[in-house]
């Protein structure tokens, strides 16, 4: 893919919000849009760097995060896109001190809590044991994520198609540009 100058003074999106608020839907829109436009990014969900059982927690990811974006940096990204479920205002800063960016913009997804669990519970297998105890958990963080200090801007996902979203994000993305 080429690079293209993308004008952008944002070199990394970190998309937080409760499990089922729609930051996997999104980000993978929000990567659609930059690859038609020809714009150069890395994408990662720091999901994928807990998983197992039980999760890591956050102390143990994070310099796995950190690792990533060296590595991608010497690949020669500049733009990234990090989607990372947080669920307090340290682990936020966990995961902007792990990016590591000139200029970082977060950008919390929102849904109610009747959404995250209905979406949970249409994605999530019913064999899995963990099912119900995640809808519960993202039930009170659909409350309380939304709260974290150092959030930039909120948007609801609920009833939007993850591409609408996706076009307001890079939208705000662009507004964080230089003028001159």
């Amino acid at each position: 893919m080429a690079s293209v100058n993308t004008g952008w003074m944002v070199s990394a999106l970190v998309l937080v919000g409760a499990p089922g608020s729609g930051k996997s839907s999104v980000l993978s829109a929000l990567t659609t849009l930059l690859e038609v436009e020809g714009i150069a990014y890395g994408a990662i969900e720091t999901e994928q760097l807990s998983w197992g059982s039980p999760l890591l927690p956050t102390e143990d990811w994070l310099p796995q995060l950190a690792a990533i974006m060296a590595i991608q940096r010497r690949a020669g990204r500049t733009l990234f896109l990090i989607a990372a479920t947080t669920e307090t205002t340290s682990e936020l800063r966990g995961v902007v001190d792990a990016v590591a960016a000139e200029s970082v913009i977060v950008v919390c997804l929102t849904a109610s809590p009747k959404v995250v669990a209905a979406r949970i519970a249409e994605r999530e297998p019913d064999a899995w044991p963990g099912k119900q105890r995640l809808i519960a958990h993202a039930d009170r963080l659909a409350q309380t994520i939304p709260l974290i200090d150092d959030i930039d801007i909120v948007v609801d996902t609920e009833n939007r198609d993850p591409g609408e979203v996706a076009r307001e994000v890079r939208e705000a993305m662009t507004r964080r540009a230089p003028t001159g």
